[in-house]
């Protein structure tokens, strides 16, 4: 089973061409998803992919049941007497080739259901306290799976795969208590491959394929939270580095002599700038109502943005995307951030770089969850071409 990479897959050339793969294929899904059913014929009208091309990319989607393909009358000769002769007809498989997306947050376990179509069929959330036990916060999770299977109707009979979020590193090159558990524990119950890693990185994935990063080559994720973490996704894919922890910006050092975090630094930046610090000080820092809870914000956000102009001195990314409860205090945060980000930056890159909220809400890291199962498959299929 492949993890997130750190490099490219299989041959020099399988990282171009699956980008390029994967581009027909959501060109077919979309002509599919906007214009309903339709002949192969169709759909090359529809896509402007060569015959040959479309044939390979419609039998890769009917393998992995995101179409189903069936005898009908041509829609071209639809109503008329005597003309109408039976032909292949393409159509979205709404129940086929389910993806399973959990985030098993510190106060907040979130489900969503999709297909291959990319479609999210199904979500839900239950809330959870954060000495919650790790076998606990799992089988809420199953729980809410049920209740939502049930509810909707749908079937995990064609379920391809689960990615699961959760809190804490999530290391390539040791083995997890906590991601073990619950790797084991999900797999068990349904008997498909189950990737874990962290739910901050998996959010970041999220914005790169459906939110505020979708279409670009190369996004810089920070979520503000009760944490401060970050990930790093290049070419649709999350970047983990040589243990994992790529774009774990939270952990960066801001002050060599400030109080001692618990991954083993002194003076992290989540020691300053995460809402539960901000919180202690000022209980209605998200109001931001008085110049106490304005100077910390600004304090905050000449932080973050020198952290991130390091971070992009160094990734030179087209964009960086900020999520989290922070975000809702707006320019009181962004503008002294994005002034100490194009003071700290050479000219190259703040000429180039976009700073922009998430688009995402708070399912975003199961959602991740799921684009993680499906650039997997993706990434597992080109490895074998």
């Amino acid at each position: 089973m492949r993890r997130s990479q750190s490099g490219p897959v299989g041959r020099e050339s399988s990282g171009p061409l699956r980008q390029l793969r994967e581009t027909h294929e959501e060109r077919v899904l979309s002509a599919l998803r906007t214009r309903g059913p339709l002949t192969r014929a169709q759909l090359a009208e529809q896509t402007n992919l060569s015959r040959a091309t479309l044939s390979s990319i419609v039998q890769t989607l009917l393998s992995k049941q995101a179409l189903t393909e069936r005898r009908g009358e041509d829609p071209a000769h639809a109503g008329l007497r005597g003309r109408g002769r039976p032909v292949s007809v393409l159509t979205l498989n709404p129940a086929g080739g389910l993806a399973l997306g959990i985030d098993l947050g510190q106060r907040r376990i979130q489900v969503t259901i999709s297909n291959v179509a990319h479609e999210f069929v199904a979500a839900g959330a239950v809330a959870c306290a954060e000495r919650t036990s790790w076998a606990r916060r799992v089988q809420l999770a199953l729980d809410l799976v049920d209740d939502l299977t049930t509810s909707h109707g749908i079937s995990l009979t064609a379920l391809a795969g689960v990615g699961v979020g959760i809190v804490g590193p999530v290391a390539t090159d040791a083995r997890s208590e906590r991601a073990e558990l619950v790797r084991e524990t999900v797999s068990a119950r349904f008997g498909v491959p189950v990737q874990v890693d962290n739910n901050t990185r998996l959010a970041a994935l999220a914005e790169a394929v459906w939110g505020a990063a979708a279409g670009v080559g190369s996004a810089l994720y920070l979520r503000l939270s009760y944490g401060v973490g970050g990930g790093l996704v290049l070419g649709g894919r999350l970047f983990a580095g040589a243990g994992g922890a790529a774009g774990e910006l939270g952990h960066i050092t801001v002050d060599r002599d400030g109080p001692s975090c618990p991954c083993g630094g002194r003076g992290c930046l989540e020691r300053y700038v995460s809402l539960t610090t901000l919180q202690a000080q000022c209980n209605d820092i998200l109001e931001a109502r008085d110049q106490k809870a304005r100077d910390l914000l600004t304090d905050a956000g000449r932080r973050v943005g020198e952290v991130l102009a390091a971070a992009c001195n160094t990734v030179n990314p087209e964009v960086v995307v900020i999520g989290g409860e922070l975000t809702e205090t707006g320019d009181h945060l962004f503008k002294p951030l994005q002034a100490a980000l194009r003071r700290h930056t050479h000219t190259q890159v703040h000429r180039t770089v976009r700073v922009t909220r998430a688009a995402l809400g708070p399912d975003a890291a199961a959602r991740g969850g799921i684009a993680l199962v499906l650039t997997t498959a993706l990434d597992q299929e080109a490895s074998r071409l």
